[in-house]
């Protein structure tokens, strides 16, 4: 009976974890070039239920098997492009295709897909959040005047060659994490030049469709109040089994 009980509960801590992952992903709908998490769950080993004796009862005594619950086995971020939308922006830059946007931050070379940039008060290209932006020189110095960026990159300042973005890609983007502020980093992979195209006065839309995930989440929550109404008929037996069978 007991099993039963940790196997619903299992259910609900998993279908409370793909929620969570689910609003994140809701919150974050008009983020600029978020991409979005999908949770995959694996079953616990199966065990081998058995029963010795009784009719019709193979020799071995092996009567099936039974789960132990779910649990969650990996977090993924779906890489996929989200749409890319017209700004204007002198200093707004989507890339058309894979590659990300390399950034210098205090923890080190960081990726994004963000391309809201601006200037600070040195005249550097830096991130919403103050993380310099990397050209193939280091941080990107502008000075005043007309900026241009070309589709591979180059950046010009009224005609005159600066520098250009430094765009990378990974063969495998399995060895890529997030961590937080629309930035990525490295478990090992090697970075190697992207040759996607870059749009100046355009930003890339995270890859979020809402109506998919609130399909998602209500499906998740259907499926946690059944864990709970399982879990809540368990009680109610063992409450049974405590307070009046244990009395006869």
């Amino acid at each position: 009976m007991l099993r039963g009980l940790y196997t619903a509960s299992s259910g609900m801590i998993a279908q409370q974890k793909i929620v969570d992952v689910l609003s994140n992903n809701i919150a974050n709908v008009n983020t600029t070039g978020y991409k979005k998490d999908t949770v995959t769950t694996m079953a616990f080993p199966d065990y081998m239920v058995t029963r010795n004796g009784g009719d019709n009862v193979p020799y071995n005594g092996n009567i099936g098997t039974m789960d132990y619950g779910v649990l969650i086995e990996t977090f993924n971020t779906n890489f996929s492009e989200g749409d890319i939308e017209k700004t204007d922006g002198k200093l707004d830059f989507a890339i058309d295709g894979l590659g990300f946007f390399t950034v210098s931050t205090p923890n080190g070379i960081r990726y994004t897909r963000d391309g809201s940039f601006t200037l600070n008060s040195s005249g550097y290209l830096v991130t919403q959040d103050g993380y310099y932006v990397l050209g193939q020189n280091g941080p990107i110095q502008l000075n005043n005047g007309d900026i241009s960026v070309d589709e591979s990159g180059n950046i010009s300042v009224n005609g005159q060659t600066v520098d250009k973005l430094n765009i990378v890609d990974f063969a495998n983007y399995n060895t890529l994490r997030k961590e937080g502020n629309n930035l990525f980093f490295t478990t090992g992979g090697q970075a190697v030049p992207a040759t996607s195209k870059v749009k100046q006065g355009y930003l890339e839309g995270s890859n979020v469709n809402p109506v998919d995930e609130m399909v998602t989440m209500i499906s998740a929550m259907r499926t946690y109040e059944a864990n709970q109404k399982t879990v809540s008929a368990f009680d109610e037996t063992l409450d049974k089994s405590v307070n009046e069978v244990g009395k006869v």
